[in-house]
């Protein structure tokens, strides 16, 4: 890496100078305890009354002994099996009356370098913070993994790898991770191991995992919360600074040394119902937390910008030939794997791997341009603006979760003033040569990595095609054009009048009815300072179209938003709000149709344009028609092929049945499918106003709101008035049940339906929120904890008003299959499994959670 980092750097020399530490802001309090155990302390009032901790362990799979073993996943599990202070029921509810919750996913995680524990707590009284800390030094030096525990723990910790790689879609990620870790230091130590190992690993081996790396040396607590100062770290002094020190552990990743040469790769699964190719870059990792990596970072991420522009626009030029917009972006593996990444579509994938390449070769050939640079830190400008203005709202998880990144893999630190003075210093300083020579070498100093994905070899192009597809691409004869910008989106109509204000007497709001129907509410709010949210809001959905609509909707709204609108294309539109905050989107769900939208104070109006727009003038153009067309049929062959989305059609054949409550579209409407169709599905719900009410909250004044809401709001065509039609039919008397058969190596999953009709007050939704949290304790301890062959095993319960007031609940439990039926005590209603299919069993089904 340091050979790497040096020729990087000749590439942009800076003569004579040394890497300097980045400031750290001062709010922060960092330090280490005479044990050596880091903290991360921090005093913050968002939200407020509540503190959130983190206990970071420099150590996960890639510290194994050998590869496959999965101890540090398999040890994080254990942690919660009880410690010398708390038995496993004692901990499990100490955490529940602490305010938090237990469940998969929710409190810990382990990827190849780190393992991560977490709890948020309410801070009042004082002493749940003490406790909290309490046991997370419990979990950081005293765990006592018991034997038998291990061997109960064993079947949840198989049966969450089953969730995550015995799928589908999971083996394709399990080979996409084979392939980033192919010859790096990270090969074959995926987290989850494998199920041999999780059989084999005793509680033996997980002690020594344990006793090696979780030292206070090698971890840090951070805690960030309303909680003064003094007050925290004298609890953390407490809590850790008694823990023995231990004996350090010595650890370094070997250099991770790129192919130089391209690699090409085959992906496929039966389940999969579409094709794509994966393309990703290898890029090399900066040194973290210098003024030096901080200035090759903004590089790459100027770099990103350029070339993300650079795809879009030959995308909307027609010179792509995916069925999806362009994407490319970069994204870290683990401390020492970072790509730039990107995937594409199409009904040829040779030809669109060669033309999306020579979108690359183009920037290879010719450079970046001074227009490339100029619109990238623009962009790059309002997104430094726009952190820097929301900083004060930073609220507790997002500060812990930074401080732990630093404390695992380095990082910036800095005050949020500090931050923004010193890259947009840099963005102003960085010449188009530094960055085209830099690109240039990106993408030479490693080969790329090429996967094609599908259902069978015969659905993607073999390796050889690929290679042979990519060597045929070529730069561009000559640098592309620029198409000329926008200066505004649209004239400004002359305002409507109100038909009546008047102040609602409930959190300062303000509400406007207007005569086309529309009705504006805003209430001020700094919580999230220098942002408003809108939410726009009229009843009738798909429920008022024709039977099957429920799977056109969505699509219809894709092709619209992916389109230009106003007589503007969408590259032309793209362009203006590269310097904008605002943005908007549409839906149509079964009795709702309407936006969501959210920009910073100065951009607000054009949020608000965007909404006019999007109602009075939208369009179809023909490369979003193909995108709808395309997610539409990727939807109708996963509910052929992929169990979860089988699943997902039977319950509402089981529950609604089909005319109305289709999810995907038939192989009729995918014939019949045009963008003139969609943009007549889209404006009959979409192009006319009658009851929509428009709420506004955020850190604006409500003078600027009801301006915007006279010339934007009140202009908007009046349609005719309706409301949503209850397409629902009673739900099914007695037991209702479908089996989704999968194969032998997956495991199972159940699902449980129930509805009752009630109304729906605020004491019912209290008190189901509590019953949910009730319920969902009961089936951690009963099914996961103590039969010990379930990941989830969960509750969810949902009280909601239309098409009736009703309240729907759904319980779901993993495991393998032989073990399903004995989960499953006494009938009811309406419930869906899915196992390995078995000519003994009925059969089932199974998903990735």
């Amino acid at each position: 890496m340091a050979a790497l980092l040096a020729r990087a750097l000749r590439l942009v020399p800076r003569p004579g100078h040394e890497p300097e530490a980045l400031s750290v802001d001062p709010e922060i309090r960092i330090g280490t305890l005479d044990n050596g155990f880091t903290y991360y302390l921090r005093s913050n009032d968002r939200p407020g009354d509540s503190i959130t901790m983190r206990l970071a362990v420099k150590a996960g799979s890639v510290n194994e002994p050998e590869p496959g073993l999965g101890i540090a996943h398999f040890l994080e599990h254990m942690l919660f099996k009880g410690t010398e202070d708390y038995s496993a029921e004692e901990l499990n509810s100490t955490i529940r009356n602490l305010g938090a919750e237990l469940g998969p996913d929710t409190n810990a995680y382990v990827w190849y370098d780190e393992t991560v524990y977490e709890l948020t707590v309410a801070a009042d009284p004082p002493e749940k913070v003490s406790t909290a800390l309490h046991v997370l030094s419990q979990l950081a030096h005293a765990a006592t993994i018991d034997p038998d525990a291990a061997v109960l723990e064993r079947g949840v910790v198989i049966d969450e790898l089953r969730l995550r790689t015995a799928t589908g879609s999971g083996q394709i990620s399990a080979e996409f991770d084979r392939v980033y870790t192919e010859g790096t230091p990270y090969e074959g130590y995926y987290a989850g191991g494998t199920e041999a190992a999780i059989e084999a690993t005793t509680a033996e081996d997980l002690r020594d995992f344990y006793e090696t790396w979780y030292v206070p040396s090698n971890m840090a607590i951070v805690a960030v919360g309303d909680v003064p100062l003094d007050d925290l770290y004298a609890l953390v002094e407490e809590h850790f600074g008694p823990i023995p020190p231990g004996e350090a552990p010595s650890f370094s990743l070997p250099e991770v040394v790129p192919d130089p040469e391209g690699s090409y790769y085959v992906a496929t699964h039966e389940d999969l119902g579409y094709s794509y190719i994966s393309l990703d870059i290898p890029i090399p990792r900066s040194v973290p937390g210098t003024d030096e990596g901080e200035r090759l970072g903004l590089m790459e991420w100027l770099i990103e910008i350029m070339v993300s522009n650079r795809l879009d626009d030959a995308y909307y030029r027609g010179e792509l030939l995916q069925v999806d917009r362009p994407s490319f972006s970069s994204f870290t593996y683990g401390n020492a794997l970072r790509y730039y990444g990107t995937n594409w579509q199409g009904e040829d994938l040779d030809k669109a791997s060669a033309a999306y390449m020579s979108v690359l070769l183009t920037v290879d050939e010719y450079g970046f341009t001074d227009a490339d640079l100029a619109r990238a830190v623009e962009q790059l400008a309002t997104s430094l603006e726009h952190q820097l203005e929301t900083s004060p709202s930073t609220n507790d998880p997002g500060f812990a979760d930074s401080y732990v990144s630093h404390f695992l893999s380095g990082g910036d630190l800095s005050a949020p003033q500090d931050r923004h003075d010193r890259l947009t210093a840099l963005a102003e300083e960085v010449t188009v040569g530094e960055l085209t020579a830099r690109y240039r070498w990106l993408m030479n100093r490693a080969g790329p990595i090429f996967i094609a994905v599908g259902q069978n070899p015969e659905s993607v192009p073999t390796t050889a095609d690929l290679a042979a597809a990519v060597a045929s691409a070529a730069p561009r004869s000559e640098a592309p054009p620029v198409e000329e910008p926008i200066d505004a989106l649209m004239q400004v109509p002359d305002p409507a009048e109100a038909a009546d204000t008047r102040k609602l007497g409930v959190l300062d709001a303000v509400e406007w009815r207007f005569p086309n129907g529309a009705t504006v509410v805003f209430t001020p709010s700094d919580i999230a300072e220098a942002t408003v949210n809108i939410r726009a809001r009229s009843l009738g959905g798909w429920s008022q179209l024709r039977p099957g609509s429920r799977a056109v909707a969505p699509r219809a709204v894709e092709a619209v938003l992916g389109s230009g609108f106003g007589g503007w294309s969408k590259s032309q539109i793209n362009r203006f709000l590269d310097g904008s905050t605002a943005s908007v989107n549409a839906f149509i769900s079964e009795q709702v149709e309407g936006f969501n939208g959210a920009a910073n104070t100065e951009d607000l109006e054009t949020a608000f344009q965007i909404m006019h727009l999007l109602v009075t003038a939208p369009s179809v153009d023909e490369l979003a028609y193909r995108e709808a067309l395309n997610g539409a049929a990727i939807r109708t062959s996963l509910a052929k092929v992929n169990p979860a989305w089988q699943a997902w059609v039977a319950y509402n054949e089981a529950r609604f049945g089909l005319e109305w409550h289709n999810p995907v579209a038939t192989e009729e409407q995918l014939a019949s499918m045009s963008a003139e169709a969609l943009l007549d599905l889209y404006q009959s719900r979409l192009g006319d106003v009658d009851d929509l009410v428009v709420t506004v909250v955020g850190d604006v004044d409500a003078e600027v709101v009801a301006q915007l809401a006279r010339h934007y709001i009140g202009t908007l065509p009046a349609g005719e008035p309706d409301t949503f039609v209850n397409r629902h039919r009673p739900f099914p008397e007695g037991v209702t049940r479908r089996d989704i058969p999968v194969g032998p190596e997956m495991g199972a999953v159940l699902e449980i339906s129930y509805e009752a009709e009630r109304p729906v007050t605020p004491s019912l939704r209290v008190n189901a929120h509590v019953l949910r949290v009730l319920l969902d304790d009961i089936l951690f301890r009963l099914i996961r904890e103590e039969v010990g062959a379930s990941y989830v095993a969960s509750v969810s319960i949902s009280p909601s008003f239309i098409p009736t007031n009703r309240v729907y609940s759904d319980i779901v439990v993993t495991s393998d299959g032989p073990s399903l039926e004995g989960l499953h005590a006494g009938s009811c209603p309406l419930w869906m499994t899915w196992r390995p299919t078995d000519p003994q069993r009925k059969s089932c089904r199974r998903r990735r959670l």
